[in-house]
């Protein structure tokens, strides 16, 4: 039988911005001053939270934790994409690029159960508030948080998995400015159908369950305040929509990373 000489991949050359050459040192800084505010932005809201006491609430540690959260996301990509925007030589190693996809999938996951766990918390605190500090107590919460992080974790390991035991020979090209799913599948020399069927799946899910269980809880809730009396009613749809701002604001600054993608 014939050999055929194959070379493993060792590290990985990032490409996303070869085609930007003579505009990296702007990238450079513009995205410098996005990825500065927003670990301003979370600063501020977790010192904030820690400091008042009167924020020491369910609804407050859980935007604690996702500020948390996305320090640390933009932490896994934006200042390796930094430090490439001026440096000739954009490579990653292997192992690196593994420890990279998983920990971005790891954060990005437990994020979206995360805000999963902040919808169920309205709709106890709306639904339910004479039992709710029974029902989210601190050991509650810190079981939620520590549930959604276990999701994560348990979809990062499956996914980075299967996309690390495919075959890499020759190509180490990555079209992209870290090691995402997609790109680093496209090195792969042969693509196993149902790898990629599951982690299509795994992807769906976490994006699908998250989804509903907040559709779901906002039903319920927009349900108990039309149930209310008037007077009741507009008091308590006035604390739904400052929570709805505060809310859609941390999914906001939790997307801002897509931004920079």
């Amino acid at each position: 039988m014939e050999r055929v000489n194959e070379t493993v991949v060792r590290e990985v050359i990032f490409l996303g911005f070869s085609s930007l050459a003579r505009l990296q040192q702007l990238l450079f800084v513009i995205f410098l001053l996005l990825y500065l505010f927003t670990l301003g932005t979370n600063a501020i809201i977790i010192s904030t939270i820690v400091l008042d006491r009167a924020l020491h609430i369910p609804m407050y540690f859980f935007l604690a934790i996702l500020s948390c959260s996305e320090i640390c996301y933009t932490f896994i990509i934006v200042p390796k994409m930094l430090v490439d925007l001026l440096s000739q030589k954009k490579t990653i190693s292997f192992l690196g690029c593994a420890i990279q996809m998983f920990s971005f999938l790891f954060l990005g996951c437990s994020h979206s159960f995360l805000l999963a766990v902040m919808g169920y918390d309205r709709y106890i605190a709306i639904c339910n508030p004479l039992r709710y500090s029974v029902l989210m107590g601190h050991g509650v919460c810190m079981g939620l948080v520590a549930a959604a992080c276990a999701c994560g974790f348990t979809v990062a390991q499956i996914i980075t998995s299967l996309v690390f035991h495919l075959p890499f020979y020759s190509s180490n090209q990555l079209h992209h400015f870290f090691c995402d799913i997609a790109p680093v599948l496209k090195l792969a020399s042969h693509h196993n159908h149902f790898s990629q069927i599951v982690i299509f799946m795994l992807c769906t899910l976490v994006l699908a369950i998250p989804l509903l269980l907040i559709l779901v809880s906002y039903v319920h809730i927009l349900s108990a305040i039309l149930q209310f009396p008037s007077t009741l009613g507009t008091q308590e749809a006035s604390i739904s929509r400052i929570f709805l701002d505060v809310f859609w604001t941390s999914v906001f600054q939790n997307h801002q990373i897509t931004i920079v993608k």
